[in-house]
């Protein structure tokens, strides 16, 4: 496990190893007033950097498929992770909309990954937004395809709604989606066995940040910092501005002083998954 959460380290920091603007990083050769000269990269250096940072990621997204495996073979929603490492996944629903270009700017600039349900009716008129979602190494998860509570409806519809959406968000970037989140967290027997049947892990939260109900941004931020804990799943909406002012101004500043590390739903399966017989009221221990 200290293994895998090196790789992934590693893997985070080479991905973003040129995630500074040009404008602000000398050219080979030149000076910067106040700086000592820097001496020009060699193009093989940059490729074994390049080839070394594929590695790494394939083999994290090897053991995070793993991960997904385990945790899938056990037949229950996931609400939280484990309390034995440091790690949160910030989780975004109802995208890609208007705001979404906005939060992976603040998420790229500050080296965070999240996870994002989409809602497949919105992916085919956002495809750019959806493949820079995954290109920032953000997990991407299934919010059904036209937000309507599941429970309900019968077994076909429940099972259009999510196939929909898997296939849009397939075809909009060639990955393969395995978490789904049901609108509203509503739930039932007969959801929970359609999206087992698909091969779908269901992820809830630990913690609603309210912002659906219209908390502003202070409110929205002091809710999950209030709350937040090792293991935390914290429910956001990637469609409201008062959120992505929280995420940036409050959010992520917290964490950070708290010592978390901003992880998505895979990761968190991986590095810090949940005990097997583990009580959920840990999820809620604030």
């Amino acid at each position: 496990m200290l293994v895998l959460a090196a790789f992934l380290g590693l893997g985070l920091f080479l991905s973003n190893r040129d995630a500074s603007s040009p404008s602000s990083r000398a050219r080979p050769g030149e000076t910067r007033p106040g700086s000592k000269a820097t001496r020009p990269v060699s193009p093989s250096s940059d490729f074994w950097i390049a080839a070394l940072a594929r590695v790494i990621n394939k083999v994290s997204h090897l053991a995070e498929r793993g991960a997904l495996d385990r945790f899938a073979a056990r037949n229950q929603p996931l609400y939280c992770g484990g309390s034995s490492g440091r790690y949160v996944a910030l989780t975004f629903d109802d995208g890609p909309g208007l705001y979404t270009p906005l939060a992976l700017k603040i998420l790229r600039k500050e080296h965070v990954r999240a996870t994002f349900f989409l809602v497949g009716r919105n992916v085919a008129s956002r495809q750019s937004e959806v493949r820079e979602e995954l290109a920032n190494y953000s997990a991407l998860g299934d919010h059904t395809w036209s937000h309507k509570s599941l429970v309900g409806l019968e077994r076909a519809q429940i099972s259009h709604q999510i196939v929909r959406t898997k296939k849009a968000i397939s075809k909009a970037t060639g990955t393969k989606v395995r978490l789904f989140r049901s609108p509203y967290g509503a739930r039932n027997a007969r959801v929970d066995r359609v999206a087992r049947r698909l091969g779908m892990i269901e992820v809830l939260w630990s913690i609603d940040s309210g912002d659906s109900q219209g908390n502003n941004w202070r409110q929205i931020g002091h809710e999950v910092l209030r709350n937040v804990q090792p293991g935390s799943i914290v429910l956001l909406h990637e469609n409201r501005g008062q959120t992505i002012r929280a995420l940036h101004r409050l959010i992520l500043p917290g964490l950070e002083e708290r010592g978390l590390t901003p992880v998505t739903v895979p990761e968190l399966l991986m590095l810090d998954p949940p005990p097997l017989n583990g009580s959920l009221e840990r999820c809620w221990a604030h």
